[in-house]
Formats: C-alpha cells, structure tokens, sequence
C-alpha cells in the first residue's frame, strides 16, 4: 500500500471524522486494487500507511466489517472479503430489484428541487464522459439523489448494504469510455420518465441500466460479450 498524506487529527477542513477519512480511503484502495481482495489488514499497518492514530482506524475498521467489507479474524486483522462471479450476479440481482423500485417511487415522489439536482447531475456528467476521476463520484450522486428522492427509509438501508459492497467489485465501468456515454444516456433517459411521472418507464429503465452494468462488468471478465 502505497502512503497517502498524512492528516492532522483534529485539523479536518470539513465536518467528516478521522473514522469516516479512513474508511473512505480504504475503500477506495480497495477499489483500485491498491488493497487486494484477500489481503489482511492490521490497526498498525493502516494507522502507518493514513498517517494516524490507531483509535480511529480500529472504529474504521469495525465499520467495515460491519458492511461486509472486511473480515476481522482474530489475533490476525481483518481480511478484505472476495467477490466471486456467482457472488456478483447475486449482488445485481438485488439492485435489479431495489433500484428500479427507488426509480419508481422518485417519479411519484420526488420535488421540483430533487429533479433539478438530477438534471445538474447530468449536466457535469456530459462535460467529463471522458474523465473516470470526476464522472464516477457524479454517478454515485446520480443514484444517491434518486434514492433519497424516493423518500423510503427502509429502501435507503437496503440499498445502502448493497452499495458498500461495491469495492469490491474493482475498477469501475466507467472507466470505459464506451460504457460511460451508454450510462449517461441511459441516466437521462430515467430522469425524463421521473419528470414525467412515469413510474412504469423509470422502473423500466433502471432494471435495464442496471442489467447493462452487469453485462459489461461480465465481459470485462471474461473477455467476451456477454
């Protein structure tokens, strides 16, 4: 792992805690491979590599395990969880059926300020298709504001398991720059059937862009399309 600059405790620019930094960057080292599936991570090592103490790295690292990140093994550390094939056709088979479902409930009960969050979504989308860096946190927002517009608490949490599971699934589609105009057209598409309260065509649309992600994610895999 490679040595990120080091954080002053207590000298944060924004409200997040030392926690929250540091299961942020775990993450993200996770998802780009810096931190490979299976590996084993003690308190030591990651305070040393984030440059902080080991209390906010331990509650970190709790929180992790608790999203099914990490695995804590005793005396050991915490393992970094593997996703096989079967376990990621799992795991989109549940956003196939919870996505839309927020999809739908936007279109019915989302406000005239959360489409116009989604529409200035799309706008910075459009300009940086070709930047993986800046497209890729858009599209976590993207899918965030149609979750909290769907204004359902127990749909939120259920979601939210999924999604922090995502690391693990590596570099992201987006990457791709085929995919990444696919994706963007496709979120346009779900927010011009959330305007129009068309809860039917957003359901439809999202099951669909959801499959299209898992279909590229399998033939980056395998090599071939799926």
């Amino acid at each position: 792992m490679n040595r990120i600059r080091s954080r002053r405790e207590g000298a944060l620019g924004d409200a997040r805690s030392l926690a929250e930094v540091a299961c942020d960057e775990i993450r993200r080292a996770i998802r780009e491979g810096r931190i490979a599936t299976g590996a084993h991570l003690t308190e030591v090592d990651v305070a040393a590599w984030l440059g902080m103490s080991r209390t906010p790295v331990r509650e970190a690292m709790r929180r992790l395990q608790s999203e099914g990140l990490l695995l804590n093994q005793p005396f050991r550390g915490a393992l970094v969880m593997r996703l096989d094939v079967e376990d990621m056709k799992q795991m989109f088979a549940v956003r196939e059926l919870l996505e839309p479902a927020a999809a739908a409930a936007c279109a019915l009960r989302s406000g005239p300020l959360e489409i116009a969050a989604l529409r200035g979504i799309l706008e910075k989308e459009a300009l940086v298709l070709d930047s993986p860096a800046e497209l890729i946190p858009l599209n976590r927002q993207f899918h965030d504001i149609i979750l909290e517009s769907a204004h359902n608490q127990f749909l939120s949490k259920a979601i939210a398991a999924v999604y922090a599971l995502i690391p693990l699934l590596g570099d992201s589609n987006l990457l791709d720059g085929p995919h990444a105009r696919e994706a963007h057209a496709q979120h346009l598409a779900i927010v011009d059937a959330i305007e129009r309260r068309d809860a039917r065509r957003a359901e439809m649309l999202s099951r669909k862009h959801v499959r299209h992600s898992l279909e590229s994610r399998l033939a980056r895999i395998t090599g071939r399309p799926v």
